[in-house]
This record gives structure tokens, sequence and C-alpha cells, in this order.
């Protein structure tokens, strides 16, 4: 019998929907959190499209693209759930500290999502946005591992 409460990170996410939209709020949240501490040039660029983004259907594009998207994130994301379960519960250490350790993967399973969703895209106005931050996405991504790690261990 496993220690823990979920068998993949999709039995989270499907337990109601009441915990959906506490998951897709506190996405926001996150989001929101990491666009805020981007600093520099590269800062700037991605505040600003940040801000267009955020304010497309009338300020709920990032909650309705969360949602759209949360399904394949967390499916992007149950290979490290996975096999973080399958580690001796006493030695694992906590699941933020294992997608940590290996943020570059992690990273590039959540950019995979976006540029599949990239390719079939109609919006112009996001795929602009999309194609010009997408170069440095993945530096940035990665620097938002641990907060999507320590989001998700909240809720196991």
């Amino acid at each position: 019998m496993s220690d823990l409460k979920y068998d993949t990170l999709s039995d989270m996410s499907e337990e109601s929907p009441e915990m959906r939209q506490r998951i897709v709020r506190e996405c926001v949240v996150v989001l929101d959190g990491e666009v805020s501490r981007k600093r520099g040039a590269s800062g700037l660029i991605i505040k600003g499209g940040f801000k267009v983004v955020k304010g497309l259907k009338s300020g709920a594009m990032i909650e309705s693209l969360i949602d759209m998207l949360l399904d394949e994130f967390i499916e992007s994301l149950d290979p490290f759930y996975e096999e973080w379960s399958e580690m001796d519960a006493g030695t694992r250490g906590s699941f933020s500290s294992f997608l940590n350790s290996d943020s570059d993967a992690v990273a590039n399973a959540l950019l995979g999502v976006t540029d599949s969703r990239r390719q079939r895209a109609t919006t112009k106005s996001l795929i602009k946005i999309y194609d010009k931050l997408r170069p440095t996405a993945l530096k940035h991504v990665e620097e938002g591992v641990p907060a999507v790690g320590s989001m998700v261990e909240r809720y196991l």
C-alpha cells in the first residue's frame, strides 16, 4: 500500500471540480509571482508580454489558459511523480526537492506542453508573444520549478 494520497498527479486534479479550481487559482498566483521576480531586459519583455496576455478576456485569460493546459501540465509531471513515489518513503525527500534536482528535465517537460499548444494556436497576439519569449523560456521555467514543486507538494 502506498503512503501517498494519490497514485498519480492526475488523480489530484481530478479529485473534484473545487480542487481543480483551487489548483488553477494557485497556479495563477505562482505564475504572477514568478513573473514579478524577473529583472533586467528579459524581465521587462516577460512582464510586458504577461501584461498583454493578462489583459485579454477581460482579465481572465491567464486563468483560462492555465485551466485549459492544466491536464497536460500535470501529465507532463506525472513521470517525475511516479519515479519519486516509487522511492523509499523514508529516504526520498520532498517532491519539490526531487523536481529541483532535475529542473532542466522538468522545465523541458512543461515547455513541451506549451510548444505543442503553440503549434495549434490561432490567436495571433498569443503566438507573437510566445515566439518572442520562447528563446529564453527554458532558463525562466527552470527558475520557476521550485515554486511549482512547492505548490504541488501542498496538495500531496
